[in-house]
C-alpha cells in the first residue's frame, strides 16, 4: 500500500481501486459486473459472496474495535468464521466425492490437538501466530488469512487486480490489436524492471492509433511496434 492508502479508510481505498476496475472494464469493452467476479473474490479472501457484494456496492467494511476487550473478541470472531470458511470451501477429494477435512486429520497434519481445533472452529478458543500459521499453511492459504479484516482482505484483492491481473489483460488485448505475442519488459543493471505492463499500456494504446490512421497499405516503421 502506498502512504496514502495508509491513511486512508479501507472502504475509501476499496472506493478508489474500483474506479480504476472501472477504468480498465472501459478499456476492454466490458462491466465491472464481468470482471468481478464473486466466488472467486470470496474464495481468495474468505468473504461470503452476498457480503462481497454489498462491500462493493459501497457498504463501508466493518473496523476493528479499538477498545481492547472488544478487539480480543472480534479477532477470535474473525479467526472463527475464516477457519469454518476454510473447512467449508477446502476440501479433500474422496471416493464419494469431495469432502471437509475432519478434526483428527487437521489435527494430525498442523500437530494441533483435535480438541483445540474444534474450540477454535467453536469460536472458544483464540489461536495463536504459530496455529494460525500452521492452519493457513494446512488449508494452503497465505499466512494472514485468518486474521486480515475484511476491508484489508478486499483491498489486497483487488489491488492484486488492478495492478497485475487487468494490465495483463489489458495488455494482451491490445497485443492482439497490434498482432503481436508478447511484450519484452526493459530491466536496469540490478534487474528492476524500468516499464511495468500498466507503464506500458499508454505507449501501446498511442501505437495502436497510430497504426489506424495509416492509410492502407503503410506498415510499421523500422521504430515502430512492441519490444
Amino acid at each position: 500500500m502506498n502512504a496514502a492508502d495508509h491513511q486512508a479508510a479501507p472502504g475509501h481505498v476499496i472506493a478508489r481501486l474500483l474506479d480504476d476496475v472501472d477504468a480498465y472494464a472501459a478499456r476492454l469493452g466490458t462491466t465491472r459486473g464481468r470482471l468481478l467476479d464473486l466466488t472467486l473474490i470470496s474464495r481468495a479472501t474468505g468473504i461470503e459472496p452476498e457480503r462481497v457484494r454489498a462491500l462493493l456496492n459501497g457498504e463501508p467494511p466493518e473496523d476493528e474495535p479499538r477498545e481492547k476487550y472488544a478487539r480480543e473478541t472480534f479477532r477470535k470472531a474473525l479467526f472463527q468464521q475464516r477457519l469454518r470458511f476454510l473447512q467449508r470451501t477446502r476440501l479433500k477429494e474422496t471416493p464419494a466425492g469431495r469432502e471437509p477435512y475432519g478434526l483428527r486429520e487437521i489435527s494430525r497434519a498442523t500437530g494441533i490437538s483435535a480438541q483445540h481445533v474444534s474450540n477454535l472452529l467453536n469460536g472458544e478458543r483464540g489461536a495463536n501466530h504459530d496455529h494460525a500459521a500452521r492452519l493457513e499453511l494446512f488449508f494452503r492459504v497465505p499466512e494472514g488469512f485468518c486474521s486480515r479484516t475484511e476491508g484489508a482482505a478486499l483491498v489486497a484483492y483487488l489491488r492484486r487486480m488492478v495492478h497485475e491481473d487487468l494490465p495483463k489483460l489489458a495488455t494482451h488485448a491490445v497485443l492482439q490489436e497490434l498482432g503481436a505475442r508478447s511484450v519484452a519488459l526493459r530491466s536496469t543493471a540490478d534487474g528492476a524492471q524500468i516499464d511495468t505492463l500498466r507503464d506500458l499500456l499508454p505507449a501501446l494504446d498511442e501505437l495502436v492509433r497510430a497504426i489506424q490512421e495509416r492509410k492502407p497499405g503503410e506498415g510499421l516503421g523500422p521504430g515502430d511496434g512492441p519490444a
